[in-house]
């Protein structure tokens, strides 16, 4: 696998775009809103499945060395795995098929979907086994679900604006 610079450069912008918007937050709950999710839903759009999952491999590896071993017991960590997941899989389903409006947003709404189907578990493994609370699926899912999508819609409608845009543009330099 060789990358080329402007691979390198493009993986690069976007693991420090989704560090740093990851310190912009308001705390609702054990995980914070934050634009996290917009920046991973356009690295997704922009780069190839490949720089997608590299990209968001550096963000993962940043978070550990900057937050050391215990970040990994953060209810929001598996958040993070489900950000490399997640720009993944939207960018495997606009290189197999296309990036159309519907495709984009298809592709947006599924790759939500996989970063919250690995967060969310792993929010209740740490809340209710490592940090010993008793909290009800009911309960994990208001609490870091429910009360970000209406943020998520927003933040998945300027994904798909941002990265319709942008496309061409980045695709054409990709390599």
């Amino acid at each position: 696998m060789k990358l080329s610079t402007r691979d390198i450069t493009y993986c690069s912008i976007m693991a420090a775009l989704t560090l740093i918007s990851g310190f912009l937050t308001i705390p609702l709950g054990p995980i914070p809103l934050t634009i996290q999710t917009l920046v991973v839903l356009l690295t997704g759009l922009l780069l190839s499945k490949r720089n997608a999952l590299i990209s968001q491999g550096i963000h993962l590896l940043l978070a550990l060395l900057i937050g050391g071993f215990q970040a990994l017991l953060s209810p929001s960590f598996g958040f993070i795995f489900g950000f490399a997941a997640g720009a993944y899989v939207i960018a495997f389903i606009i290189e197999r098929y296309g990036f159309t409006i519907k495709l984009t947003t298809l592709a947006v709404f599924i790759g939500s979907v996989v970063i919250y189907s690995i967060g969310l578990p792993y929010m209740t493994v740490i809340l209710n086994s490592y940090l010993g609370g008793n909290f009800s699926i009911v309960q994990i899912l208001q609490m870091g679900l429910i009360v970000f999508i209406p943020g998520d819609i927003v933040k998945a409608i300027l994904a798909v604006v941002i990265g319709l845009r942008l496309r061409g543009k980045v695709a054409r330099s990709q390599s």
